[in-house]
């Protein structure tokens, strides 16, 4: 089977990948938010985190792509893993695509020095049996919820306002719109850091979080497209920014916002900080993203605290969960 590197700067490879991954995303999860052209083309091209990444493609015979597969090869942490996500279009399958696909990415795993190979499926899906059937093992589980704006209990939701309010007292919140004010950007390191705490994979190395990846990650968002609200609680004695949430918007898909991060700090929890920040955060929506009807966000199955501050909030389960499998590079090159 011919597989060929996609040039990242290629609109028409990038279509084609689209295409695929939106043909697949209908058919094996229904109903999930979609990734609209710019998120899609800022994923694929510099990825959530900016390591280095490359993309093949097996083309369809009719144009387009068959299937494609992209591998992300961190250069910090993780130096032994290579992150994969592999698509064939519905149409394509059970032909062999998938196989040559994986086997091609084990082969450019294998000469960037990584021994084993990260991706995700979600429960149920055809990923999944791809997954099994190449001898990967299950690692973190996460589960997708969706926030429906639009039938809140608003009396729970001042009820819940309220405890808030009054666990956090001696904090304040503070707001910003797209990248990390100047004055913030060193405390924002440790912010980011505390999502560490987070449930991960088995094996998987923490992100060392500083002011220079705090910029570099600031510097990428404008490549998706997308509007960025932050939420931060400080600590009124000492300064200390103590909890944060993200949520982005994506002007091509106005209706939905999206959950990035909600995180606070080791020091500062037992106040209800991440109850606090996800209402300012909706308070704050409401007025700047009035048309927002529904908020995504993902946890790990493991992450009751934060589950049960979401489920609170109204979230429920969009979706089965989605395992993220590992799988022996060598095994996968056999």
């Amino acid at each position: 089977m011919h597989i060929e590197r996609v040039d990242l700067a290629d609109e028409a490879s990038i279509r084609a990948c689209d295409e695929a991954f939106l043909a697949a995303q209908r058919a094996d999860c229904p109903g999930e938010p979609e990734l609209t052209g710019s998120v899609f083309r800022g994923w694929l091209t510099v990825g959530w985190g900016g390591d280095p990444r490359e993309v093949w493609l097996a083309p369809g015979q009719a144009g387009g792509a068959a299937g494609w597969y992209r591998l992300e090869l961190p250069e910090r942490e993780n130096q032994g893993r290579g992150y994969l996500e592999l698509v064939v279009h519905p149409e394509q399958r059970r032909r062999g695509v998938g196989t040559a696909l994986l086997r091609h990415a084990a082969a450019r795993a294998a000469e960037h020095g990584r021994s084993v190979l990260s991706g995700p499926a979600r429960d149920g899906t055809p990923g999944e049996a791809f997954a099994r059937a190449a001898g990967a093992e299950a690692g973190l589980v996460e589960v997708q919820r969706v926030q429906d704006l639009r039938t809140l209990d608003e009396d729970r939701i001042a009820g819940l306002r309220g405890q808030a309010e009054r666990a956090a007292a001696g904090y304040s919140l503070v707001s910003w719109t797209g990248p990390v004010p100047e004055e913030y950007i060193e405390q924002a390191a440790a912010l980011y850091a505390a999502m560490n705490d987070a449930p991960h994979s088995p094996g998987e190395e923490p992100a060392a979080w500083d002011e220079r990846r705090v910029r570099e990650d600031e510097a990428r968002r404008p490549v998706y497209g997308t509007r960025d609200y932050t939420v931060v609680v400080r600590h009124d004695a000492s300064g200390e920014l103590a909890a944060l949430s993200v949520v982005v918007v994506d002007p091509a898909d106005p209706g939905w916002g999206h959950q990035a991060i909600t995180a606070v700090t080791r020091k500062h929890r037992g106040h209800r900080l991440g109850l606090l920040v996800k209402v300012a955060m909706m308070d704050w929506l409401a007025t700047a993203e009035p048309q927002v009807e529904r908020i995504a966000t993902w946890n790990a199955r493991s992450n009751s605290h934060m589950i049960a501050v979401n489920e609170a909030l109204g979230y429920t389960v969009l979706g089965p969960p989605a395992t993220t499998w590992l799988l022996d590079v060598a095994s996968a090159r056999a």
